[in-house]
C-alpha cells in the first residue's frame, strides 16, 4: 500500500511539472527576435510623390499652411508636388476638410465628400499635374474666407491623389488611391472659446476567481470639443474604493490635438480594484493650448466622476459554502442519530491510504505555490531586439505608437524612413513614416530618434486593405543617404506581437544609453520637413509609398508627445508576462491536485461509511 500511495504522489508531481513548463517554454519563444527587410534596397517601378509649402518660385520651410484672417479675406500661396521616382506621373490635385479621426489623429476627406469648410474656400490653378520624374511643380492656390464665417479655428489641407486599380485577396477589382496632404490651419479674427467637455463616463469591473484578491476595470468616456478653437489636454484617471485605496491606472495619453466639433473617445484600463461593492472613478482633464499656438486665456479644468458596483461574487460564496457546511453536519448527524450508529467506526487500511495520498497531494500543492514562485518573472525577457523601442510595450490597434532607436544614425545620413512588415502587409513592407529628414525628429537620451507615428495599427491595417491584425509586425527604421537616394546606411528593427484581435504585447524594449557627445550629421534645432509620407491628411514631410496609402510622422520638427523619452518608458515597462503565465500554470496545476485529493479523501469516506460495524 505504501507502493500504491508513492506512486499516486509521483503522478501529482508529474502534473505540476508538466503545468509549470509550457510557461518557461512560452517565455522563452516571446523573446525570440524577428528577421526583417531592408527597406533600402529600392525597387524599380515604386510609386513615390509629396506636397510642400511653397513660395512662387521654390519650396520653402514651413512645415504646413497656417494663417491669420477676418471675413472676406483673400490669402494667396502656392504648393510644391514632388515626384521621387523615375517615372512620370499623372496627379489629381484638390482641397478638402479636415476631421478627428475615433483615435485622435488628423485626417482629410477623400475627394468624393463634398467640403463646407476650408476645402471648399481653396481654388487651385491646377487640379490635375504631369509631374516628372524626380521633380516637382508649384501649382497656385487662393483662400478666400466667407463674410458670413464664424470667428476661431477652420481647418483642411490640400492633397495630391493617385488613383490606380487593383485586386484584393480574392481577385476582384478594386480602386486604390494613394493619398498624401498638406495641412491648412485658419483662424478667423473675433472671440475665441477654448472649451472641453468630457460625457459618458462609464466604468466596467471585471471580477477575480480569488475570494480574496483584486480585480481589473475598464474606464471609458468622450472628451468633446465644444469651443472654436482646436485645443490639447492632459488626461488623468483615477480608481477608488470604497475604503479610499486607488487602483493602478494606466492613464490614456495625453490629446496632442482635437478640432471644433470633434470628439474622440478613450479607454482606460485599471488593476488592483478592490471589490468594495461600490467604488468611485473620477476624470479629470486639463485643456491646454496646441504644441505652436498662442497660449489662451486660463482654461477650466474638466472633471467628471461616477460610482460603479464592484461585487466580490467569489468571496460571497466562499463566505456562503462557509455558512452552509455545519449546516449540512448538523442535518447528516441528526439522520446518523436517527438510524442507530452509534459504534465508532473502524477503517480499514485502504481507506486510510487513499486519505493519507490526498493530504499528500494537498500538501505538495500548498509547497509548490509557496516555495516555487519565480524570483523575477522578466528575466526570461530579452532585454534588447535589434535596437529598435516600441512604446508602448503593450496596447491595443487603435493606441499611438511610438519608435526610439537606441543609437544615432550614421554621420552621412539625410533622412529616414520606417516600414511595417507581418500577415497582411506588403511582402517589401508598408511605409509608416515618411521620406523624411533626420532633423525632423528629437533625439533621446544616447543620440538615437524618437519617432511617434501619426497613425495606429488600425489605420495601417485598413490601409493595406484588411482588418485583423495576426502574429509578430515588425517596424524597420531605415537611414538613408537622401531624399533620392534610398541606400539604407544603418536599420534599426523592433517588433510586437498581437494576441488578440485588437491587442499586443511583448513589444521591444531597448536599454537607454547615457548620452554621449552630439551625434555627427544631427543638428542641434529641428528644422521643419520637405514633404509629406503618403498616407491620408498626412502632415507635410516627405513622402514614399509602395502602391499603397502610407500614413506618416509628425512633420512639424517638434519634440515626441509630453512625458519621458519613449525610450525610457519602453525601458520602464513592466509586462509581468512569464509571471502572469507561470501563475496560470500553477493554478491549473493546484485545481488538479486539489481535485485529485478531493476525489481519494471522498473514496476514503464512503469505503469507511461501507465498513460493516462489528456485531453484524
Amino acid at each position: 500500500m505504501i507502493t500504491t500511495s508513492a506512486r499516486r504522489i509521483a503522478a501529482v508531481l508529474a502534473a505540476c511539472l508538466l503545468a509549470v513548463l509550457p510557461a518557461a517554454a512560452g517565455a522563452a519563444s516571446a523573446a525570440a527576435p524577428v528577421p526583417a527587410t531592408r527597406p533600402g534596397d529600392g525597387r524599380q517601378g515604386r510609386t513615390t510623390f509629396g506636397v510642400q509649402p511653397s513660395a512662387a518660385k521654390k519650396p520653402d520651410a514651413r512645415p504646413h499652411f497656417s494663417y491669420g484672417a477676418t471675413p472676406g479675406a483673400a490669402v494667396n500661396d502656392h504648393i510644391a508636388v514632388y515626384n521621387y521616382g523615375k517615372e512620370p506621373l499623372t496627379l489629381r490635385v484638390y482641397a478638402g476638410d479636415a476631421f478627428t479621426t475615433a483615435d485622435g489623429g488628423f485626417d482629410l476627406f477623400a475627394a468624393n465628400h463634398r467640403s463646407t469648410d476650408v476645402g471648399s474656400w481653396v481654388k487651385l490653378g491646377k487640379n490635375l499635374l504631369s509631374v516628372p520624374g524626380r521633380s516637382h511643380v508649384i501649382v497656385p492656390f487662393t483662400l478666400t474666407v466667407p463674410r458670413n464665417v464664424t470667428p476661431g479655428d477652420h481647418t483642411g489641407g490640400i492633397v495630391a491623389s493617385l488613383s490606380a486599380a487593383g485586386t484584393d485577396k480574392k481577385g476582384s477589382k478594386v480602386a486604390v488611391d494613394q493619398r498624401v496632404g498638406a495641412r491648412i490651419y485658419l483662424r478667423v479674427a473675433g472671440e475665441l472659446k477654448p472649451r472641453l467637455t468630457v460625457e459618458g463616463l462609464h466604468t466596467t469591473y471585471q471580477g477575480t476567481a480569488n475570494p480574496f484578491g483584486t480585480g481589473s476595470a475598464t474606464v471609458t468616456y468622450t472628451v468633446r470639443n465644444t469651443g472654436n478653437v482646436r485645443l490639447a489636454a492632459r488626461q488623468a484617471v483615477r480608481v477608488r474604493d470604497l475604503f479610499g485605496s486607488g487602483a493602478k491606472v494606466a492613464n490614456p495619453r495625453d490629446i496632442t490635438e482635437l478640432l471644433p466639433g470633434a470628439a474622440v473617445k478613450i479607454t482606460a484600463s485599471a488593476t488592483g480594484v478592490v471589490p468594495a461593492m461600490r467604488d468611485t472613478t473620477t476624470v479629470t482633464v486639463d485643456p491646454k493650448p496646441v504644441r505652436g499656438d498662442i497660449k489662451h486665456r486660463v482654461l477650466p479644468r474638466v472633471t467628471r466622476v461616477e460610482n460603479f458596483w464592484a461585487v466580490p461574487w467569489a468571496l460571497l460564496a466562499v463566505l456562503l459554502v462557509a455558512a452552509g457546511a455545519p449546516t449540512l453536519r448538523l442535518v447528516r448527524r441528526r439522520r446518523r442519530r436517527g438510524a442507530g450508529t452509534s459504534a465508532p467506526e473502524q477503517r480499514p487500511a485502504a481507506a486510510r491510504s487513499k486519505q493519507a495520498v490526498g493530504l499528500a497531494a494537498i500538501l505538495l500543492t500548498a509547497g509548490a505555490v509557496v516555495a516555487g514562485a519565480p524570483a523575477d518573472a522578466r528575466a526570461a525577457e530579452a532585454a534588447e531586439s535589434g535596437g529598435l523601442a516600441v512604446s508602448p510595450a503593450r496596447g491595443s490597434d487603435a493606441q499611438p505608437i511610438t519608435l526610439s532607436s537606441a543609437a544615432p544614425c550614421p554621420a552621412k545620413t539625410a533622412n529616414v524612413i520606417a516600414r511595417v512588415t507581418g500577415a497582411g502587409f506588403p511582402r517589401d513592407g508598408q511605409i509608416v513614416v515618411g521620406n523624411a529628414p533626420l532633423a525632423t525628429y528629437p533625439k533621446v537620451p544616447g543620440g538615437g530618434l524618437s519617432i511617434p507615428l501619426t497613425y495606429t495599427m488600425r489605420d495601417y491595417a485598413s490601409t493595406a486593405g484588411f482588418t485583423t491584425l495576426r502574429g509578430t509586425y515588425t517596424f524597420t527604421v531605415s537611414c538613408l543617404k537622401g531624399a533620392f537616394d534610398l541606400t539604407s546606411l544603418r536599420d534599426f528593427t523592433g517588433s510586437l506581437r498581437f494576441t488578440a484581435k485588437d491587442a499586443y504585447r511583448d513589444g521591444t524594449r531597448v536599454a537607454v544609453k547615457a548620452p554621449d557627445a552630439k551625434a555627427p550629421g544631427q543638428s542641434e534645432q529641428p528644422v521643419p520637413p520637405t514633404v509629406s509620407g503618403g498616407g491620408t491628411g498626412a502632415e507635410t514631410g516627405s513622402a514614399a509609398g509602395a502602391g499603397a496609402a502610407a500614413p506618416s510622422a509628425p512633420a512639424n520638427g517638434s519634440a515626441a508627445p509630453a512625458g519621458a523619452p519613449a525610450a525610457t518608458e519602453a525601458a520602464a515597462q513592466d509586462s509581468n508576462t512569464s509571471l502572469v503565465v507561470w501563475s496560470v500554470a500553477g493554478f491549473a496545476a493546484a485545481l488538479l491536485a486539489l481535485l485529485m485529493g478531493a476525489a481519494h479523501w471522498a473514496r476514503g469516506r464512503r469505503a469507511r461509511a461501507a465498513e460493516p460495524e462489528p456485531g453484524d
